[in-house]
């Protein structure tokens, strides 16, 4: 008996029918849960062995044996968001230890943090607690 290779054919029909459980499953939650958006994923993963059996002659036969598993998954979109900005006026440089800092543009004036850093301060030694 030949099988098909299609999501269509009875191959594939445990697959096609976990589908459909999580897809009904789904639209029950966000209905219940009010919820506008989701997914369903269906996912196969095929491997081949290798086998060598014996037919009636006694001869090995080389044949590729497929095993398919699936595996479905349903997820609710919920987004929470916050969005903002910080909008201070800061300038990063780079301290005598290589590593970033920001300081406020008025508290030094980018010459001078030029100059710290080429001295070899990091620039906050300068008393400022801004």
């Amino acid at each position: 008996m030949r099988y098909e290779l299609s999501l269509a054919s009875e191959t594939f029909t445990p697959a096609v029918e976990a589908f459909d459980r999580q897809m009904l499953s789904l639209l029950k939650r966000m209905r219940k849960l009010n919820i506008s958006e989701g997914c369903v994923s269906l996912k196969i993963s095929v491997s081949l062995e290798r086998q060598f059996p014996l037919d009636e002659n006694g001869k090995q036969q080389e044949i590729y044996v497929p095993r398919f598993e699936h595996e479905t998954a349903a997820q609710i979109v919920q987004k929470a968001k916050t969005s903002g900005e910080i909008n201070e006026d800061f300038v990063l440089v780079l301290g005598a230890d290589g590593l970033p800092a920001m300081y406020y543009r008025d508290t030094d004036n980018l010459f001078d943090m030029v100059a710290e850093k080429e001295a070899g301060k990091d620039g906050g030694e300068n008393g400022s607690d801004e």
